[in-house]
């Protein structure tokens, strides 16, 4: 008997189904012809696909879902099975993850484009928990607490090294915003995302309109972005919108001075100070204003600026990642920038031969060190948390609801004490009508029985 209880137990353990990857298992042709380039984990490889090709894919097992790595951008598809259609590329997500619950069970499907697409990378997965490289992306934030104005793509794990795990830990609505695209090179743009979502990030990331080139100064990444047709003002009203689309509680831009002079770096400052001031003004902008409205933001930081400074805390072991500090994770989402390994940039943020452990080992343009440069809400005191004042919109939704429910349980306890209160009232007359009740429903089965 004891062990048939022990069986029992083991039983109700629950245990975790994880997703095979059943890309290998399968076969994936593009009109009827094989392609190793889209299964041959290189996502700097890629086929080209036009909008009167059919990808065909089968497998022994059921497809449960698609993993699907775009060479620089996703365009609208749509996948067939079981006389069934599903959407894809329809958000523009340079990865992205398909789940094909809505196709019912099914061991072959096709999927076309609607427009000509590069596609680097197709995985075929069953059903279960998904492998940890499938990275699932939300929609940009509706509203933003933290909004990055990173300028490159490796800046948010640099200069900003432990500030989105921070807040991210803390269930802050994280928003990073690149300055700059690599249009130009496309690896840094899967790098990006691969980084972001190590350190937690989970709403999709929004590519800036500049493309990157260098300078050490302000007039030379002036000169930079004129050659390529665009001007200040075209910077300006980039960071206006998304200042008004995202309504953030707290901005984040770089160093004045570029941290080590960069000038693409310090011309993010400088049109950002511009567009803290202009997007809470109607006339400017009108397009954005027309779409989003107006947004002054609470409160703004820059990087190593020396007013009214904080030292942020990101050598703190954090729960949300099982016990690593914010700098522990900010080091393996810049892992993922492998372009860039080559660079001081990694001498810098790892110490010699990788001998940093925390962030504080860092002296020089420390990550640790922001000031306030505007704010809504006052001056900080405690002079550690980027939202002190401020309370993260989890926790406003939070109050709302409690307060909803507070009221629902008031308005329940006033309706019981009112039934009791007429009860209590009403006490005699309530006995006196259920007495005449009973003795007529009495006088009625008598009569039937006769």
């Amino acid at each position: 008997m004891k062990k048939y209880f022990i069986y029992l137990i083991i039983l109700l353990i629950p245990i975790n189904v994880y997703a095979e990857d059943i890309t290998s298992s399968s076969t994936i042709l593009v009109n009827d012809t094989k392609n190793a380039k889209i299964t041959d984990n290189n996502e700097n490889s890629y086929i080209s696909i036009n909008t009167d090709d059919v990808i065909k894919i089968e497998s022994e097992n059921i497809i449960d879902g698609l993993y699907i790595i775009y060479e620089m951008s996703s365009k609208e598809g749509v996948i067939n099975a079981n006389n069934k259609t599903l959407e894809v590329g329809k958000n523009g997500f340079l990865h992205e993850y398909l789940s094909l619950n809505e196709l019912g069970s099914n061991n072959s499907l096709t999927l076309t484009y609607k427009e000509d697409v590069k596609i680097a990378e197709i995985y075929v997965l069953s059903e279960g928990a998904l492998p940890e490289y499938v990275e699932v992306w939300n929609l940009p934030c509706e509203e933003a607490d933290l909004l990055l104005f990173s300028t490159h793509s490796d800046d948010e794990q640099l200069f900003f090294l432990g500030l989105l795990p921070t807040y991210v830990a803390k269930g802050a609505y994280t928003q990073v915003v690149y300055y700059t695209n690599h249009y130009d090179n496309p690896k840094r743009l899967h790098e990006q995302l691969h980084g972001l979502y190590t350190v937690g990030v989970r709403n999709y990331p929004i590519i800036g309109i500049i493309p990157d080139a260098y300078s050490e100064t302000l007039d030379g990444a002036i000169k930079n972005i004129n050659k390529a047709n665009l001007s200040v003002d075209d910077a300006v009203n980039f960071q206006v919108e998304m200042i008004r689309r995202f309504n953030p509680q707290v901005v984040v831009g770089h160093d004045e001075e570029g941290e080590y002079s960069h000038g693409q770096h310090i011309l993010n400052t400088y049109t950002l100070k511009i567009a803290l001031e202009k997007s809470n003004d109607s006339t400017y902008h009108e397009e954005s204003y027309n779409t989003y409205g107006l947004w002054d933001t609470p409160k703004t930081y820059l990087h190593l600026y020396k007013e009214n400074q904080i030292v942020m805390d990101y050598d703190t072991p954090l729960e949300y990642f099982n016990g690593k500090t914010a700098y522990e994770v900010s080091k393996e989402g810049y892992s993922k920038h492998n372009s860039q390994q080559w660079t001081w940039f990694t001498k810098w943020i790892n110490g010699t031969n990788n001998s940093y452990t925390k962030a504080t080992e860092i002296k020089t343009y420390s990550p640790l060190e922001f000031g306030l440069y505007r704010s809504l809400v006052g001056e900080d005191i405690n002079k550690n948390d980027m939202f002190e004042n401020l309370t993260l919109r989890k926790d406003i939704k939070e109050e709302v609801n409690e307060e909803k429910d507070n009221n629902n349980t008031n308005e329940n306890k006033e309706e019981t004490i009112i039934n009791e209160e007429f009860i209590k009232k009403y006490k005699l007359e309530i006995a006196l009508s259920l007495l005449a009740i009973i003795i007529i429903l009495n006088l009625i089965i008598k009569r039937k029985k006769k």
